[in-house]
């Protein structure tokens, strides 16, 4: 304490991640960006899937109107730390929400991860907690794939789960991970920018380009359409 009574700056804890961080925010309930667009306060109200170790929720800045992300549950930057019965839940999560979406929606579905390394080593991710794309788009996703593979070397992957686990696990960097109806693929994200996925589904789609700042644009009437159209 000062001679004051007051508490010193250096006397306050310090938050922990789990408690600054967003999406650990939006599984535990507490207050998060969903409560801001006015979704009622109980994490019940915006979790539209779950499992024991992950949950399935609304993109905020969704780029299409049909647009999940999966979220582990526990605070971990990327699909390539989480633990092996984490990865076959995931699997299991991936393969019950993607055929959802694509009858729920008539749509193609793609699914991408920009998987971080370290703090540092982000590739591409704007968040420090591990969250998996899963979008359904009317164009063709074969299409995206060959568009994002001009841009990033990307190699087949039988398993793109794994094989992340296998980057940040024996070669210690970042990946770029795409999966869609005809197969997936994982590459090195070096030289990646901050939502190179994002920003290359925008131009794909021919979008506003600015429009992949979640921030800026959290479309947020899409929120309440996944909410309503349920999975």
């Amino acid at each position: 304490m000062t001679a004051r009574g007051r508490v010193a700056e250096w006397e306050v804890p310090c938050p922990t991640y789990e408690e600054i961080c967003t999406f650990c925010n939006e599984v535990s309930g507490r207050p998060n960006r969903f409560h801001e667009f006015g979704v009622p306060s109980g994490a019940a109200d915006y979790i539209l899937y779950q499992t024991d170790r992950f949950v399935v929720v609304p993109c905020i800045g969704a780029l299409t109107d049909w647009y999940l992300l999966i979220v582990p549950k526990r605070h971990v930057l990327s699909t390539g730390w989480l633990n092996a019965s984490e990865r076959a839940e995931l699997r299991a999560v991936i393969e019950t929400v993607r055929p959802r979406l694509a009858s729920r929606s008539g749509m193609n579905v793609v699914v991408f991860e920009h998987g971080s390394y370290s703090f540092r080593d982000k590739g591409g991710a704007c968040h420090d907690h591990a969250h998996i794309h899963v979008v359904a788009t009317a164009r063709p996703t074969q299409d995206f794939v060959r568009y994002v593979g001009d841009l990033i070397r990307f190699e087949p992957s039988v398993n793109w789960i794994e094989a992340a686990a296998e980057v940040v696990n024996g070669s210690a960097c970042a990946y770029l991970a795409l999966e869609h109806e005809g197969g997936s693929m994982i590459g090195r994200a070096s030289g990646a920018p901050s939502g190179f996925f994002r920003k290359a589904l925008m131009n794909w789609l021919e979008g506003n380009p600015d429009e992949h700042d979640w921030l800026v644009f959290p479309q947020a009437d899409r929120i309440y359409r996944m909410l309503e159209a349920g999975l």
